[in-house]
């Protein structure tokens, strides 16, 4: 391992993620934005302009004006996704609402939002998270971040609930995510009628979680032998009881997750009351507690995918806190609303960038061992510098097995 050219060969790679995307840049913008993704896979600890300064050979001032800079951050990285995990039904869409920390009163956007790490409502902000995972592969490539305004602009200036406001997020990038797959799939909390009948408007298919107190009704299954009778025909049938399973109506199968563990699981198409519509429902029992129950507003779908998707959906979880933890997506030391987007964001297409790097050439490393790797690459890099044109080779030798031994 050669660690005076990986910052070489990591400034080759991300260049090449930039070219094979569709996305259109200055060649000055395109270097700079290299240098910044690479400056920031190389700093240990938080990530902010005073330190982008330091590693990086700009100042904090050209730093902070081409964070103003507007990029399609999507479509950037739905080009290392196809790249990386490709598209199809193997591919999903998955959406995951953030809790940001941020002190002070003039940031944009800051309020009150759930964290879904202290289980209760905390100051600061929020983000939309958009990644595509892949059933396949068990991974998640981060789409992109988009920031929510607090409660009091979407109610006062918007006239927005929350949920709206997931809604319009959804719509304005549909277009993009569709052309990846048509499968959506978020958590319990977006298993409402507004949102799934939004989406599925828009060409979605979505797959989510039930409460085990859901209000399921069978389809009326017509009794041939029966007399015809005037008026309309009967469309449900009785409620669904998820502790004594109608099992003429549900089919049972074993479900065997990535680990090896088997379950016996069931699956029936239902309707349901709150969505308006018919579903296809997974029931997995869990032991000494209530069962766990998947859904799919496509009926056909083979409820191993369902079980599949929403599993897997924790994948883009993963990759909030490795943001948050290694590429600065919690240290934005910025008020202003273009700033923090384009930091955001950053943080994810730079977590992206990383994995792919991993992927290719360091296989063995975790994303902390390869940013170590990076940061010693660093310093090597700045203490050759010092030796001038002629530097002595055996030291460079020594300094080079040593800092493979520290980063190994």
């Amino acid at each position: 391992m050669n660690v005076l050219a990986i910052l070489k060969d990591f400034t080759f790679r991300c260049k090449s993620v930039f070219e094979n995307t569709t996305t259109k840049m200055s060649k000055r913008f395109l270097n700079w934005l290299v240098l910044t993704i690479r400056t920031v896979t190389l700093i240990p600890g938080k990530v902010n302009f005073t330190r982008l300064s330091r590693y990086g050979g700009r100042t904090a001032k050209t730093f902070a004006s081409n964070f103003k800079a507007s990029v399609d951050w999507i479509k950037v990285n739905s080009g290392i996704a196809r790249d990386s995990i490709g598209c199809g039904d193997d591919i999903a869409i998955a959406i995951d609402p953030s809790f940001i920390s941020k002190s002070g009163r003039l940031t944009y956007g800051i309020g009150r939002f759930w964290s879904g790490v202290a289980q209760r409502v905390k100051r600061g902000l929020e983000i939309m998270a958009v990644g595509a995972i892949s059933l396949s592969k068990h991974t998640c490539v981060m789409l992109g971040a988009i920031q929510s305004p607090n409660f009091k602009t979407l109610e006062t200036e918007r006239g927005m609930s929350m949920l709206d406001w997931y809604i319009s997020l959804v719509r304005s990038k549909a277009d993009e995510l569709l052309s990846l797959t048509d499968i959506l799939v978020a958590d319990a909390f977006f298993s409402k009628y507004e949102f799934i009948n939004e989406v599925v408007a828009m060409g979605f298919r979505f797959v989510g979680r039930l409460r085990s107190n859901s209000y399921l009704k069978y389809l009326a299954i017509p009794d041939p032998s029966a007399p015809p009778r005037r008026g309309r025909k009967k469309m449900y049938g009785e409620k669904v009881d998820f502790s004594s399973l109608d099992m003429s109506v549900f089919t049972s199968f074993i479900y065997e997750d990535s680990k090896g563990i088997k379950t016996e699981c069931h699956t029936a198409v239902v309707h349901s009351r709150a969505m308006k519509r018919d579903i296809r429902i997974v029931v997995c029992p869990v032991d000494n507690g209530e069962p766990v129950v998947y859904f799919s507003t496509d009926t056909e779908m083979a409820p191993e995918r369902i079980i599949g998707f929403y599993r897997t959906r924790f994948q883009i979880e993963f990759g909030i806190r490795d943001a948050k933890q290694f590429t600065g997506l919690q240290s934005q030391q910025t008020r202003d609303k273009e700033r923090l987007d384009f930091a955001f964001n950053l943080s994810f297409t730079t977590l992206n960038v990383c994995k792919e790097v991993i992927r290719e050439d360091y296989p063995n490393l975790s994303v902390a061992q390869f940013k170590r790797l990076m940061f010693e690459s660093y310093l090597a890099s700045t203490i050759i510098s010092t030796y001038g044109k002629s530097p002595h080779l055996k030291i460079i030798q020594k300094i080079n097995q040593r800092l493979a031994q520290l980063a190994a």
